[in-house]
């Protein structure tokens, strides 16, 4: 598999992922060729979208017409309800056999098969664009990785820190990508348990860096603002596993030399869909100021004529 000359990496963030979509649609306008995406959480779902080669005007269309039912309350969710009320003492009157907390409040088989719906079931060895998600182990805490076949020599660098999947369908890798602890239930993969690659990288620019790429381009959604509120358990959890991805990405970003797009989204709720129109507009913006700066790194590895470069006459096309 060739070295990609230029790279995405989209970053994790729940629905704040929606900015991404804006990015793709700027940089499909500027003529910005993307030959490799990586991403992780939120940043899988739209590189899953768009690698399975659907154009930013269609994953645009499927942001705004997100199920409101795509994060569905767990089965044993009950189950922390009488957990809590037991231990409160409050059923101490019932025998209640085999009674354990849940291991996350939400499922995300829906989002495995919605992404897979969306994709027409594409495995990571057919995509339009070659990309790669990042997860990690429950147990070992190793990092996960699901690619093309191809780029197993590249990606797959040490087997001690890291497992490698080409053979699990995009869905999976998704909802994998997504598992945010505690929120939603760990992705069960080849005997093992799997959750947000986000922790391990919010925005994982290493791929792109293992895979050879000369320019990566990142889109990094940061955190929640600091004086925003989190009063539910699932606002906690969202910021918590922000908090802890975005130190790592932080110190990874910089040493990457990537141009960094930041999208200043600010809090954004599990079941904000509301919102998804205008994250979509804030990451438009983003990448909009971000793009003298990407030329400028396309134009120094040849991608991009210089700025004073005309066509022929009669060639209306210009950059």
């Amino acid at each position: 598999m060739r070295q990609p000359k230029v790279g995405l990496a989209l970053g994790g963030g729940g629905l704040r992922g929606a900015a991404h979509v804006g990015v793709l649609k700027v940089l499909q306008a500027a003529g910005i060729k993307i030959d490799a995406v990586v991403g992780s959480s939120g940043g899988s779902m739209v590189g899953a979208l768009w690698a399975a080669g659907l154009s930013p005007v269609e994953i645009e269309h499927i942001y705004h017409n997100l199920p409101t039912n795509l994060f569905p309350a767990a089965g044993c969710y009950i189950n922390l309800i009488l957990y809590i009320l037991q231990r409160l003492g409050f059923l101490r009157r019932y025998e209640l056999q085999g009674l354990t907390l849940p291991r996350g409040l939400l499922r995300n088989d829906f989002l495995s098969a919605f992404i897979n719906r969306h994709t027409k079931g594409d495995s990571f060895n057919q995509l339009a664009i070659p990309a790669a998600f990042l997860a990690c182990d429950l147990l070992s805490g190793k990092d996960v990785i699901f690619a093309p076949e191809a780029a197993r020599s590249s990606l797959w660098q040490d087997r001690k820190k890291q497992f490698f999947f080409s053979d699990q369908s995009l869905g999976t890798a998704v909802a994998s990508s997504s598992a945010i602890p505690g929120l939603f239930l760990p992705v069960r993969v080849a005997g093992r348990d799997l959750i947000d690659g986000g922790l391990k990288a919010n925005v994982p620019v290493h791929l792109l860096q293992a895979w050879g790429t000369k320019v990566i381009i990142a889109v990094d959604l940061g955190y929640a603002v600091e004086d925003s509120s989190a009063d539910t358990i699932i606002q906690v959890l969202l910021q918590a596993s922000d908090i802890m991805g975005q130190t790592i990405s932080d110190l990874r970003l910089e040493a990457s030399g990537a141009v960094i797009i930041r999208p200043q989204v600010g809090t954004m709720n599990l079941y904000d869909f509301h919102r998804i129109p205008e994250v979509i507009d804030i990451g438009a913006q983003a990448a909009e100021q971000a793009l003298p700066e990407i030329k400028r790194a396309l134009r120094q590895l040849g991608c991009l004529p210089p700025p004073w470069f005309r066509l022929p006459a009669g060639n209306s096309k210009q950059e």
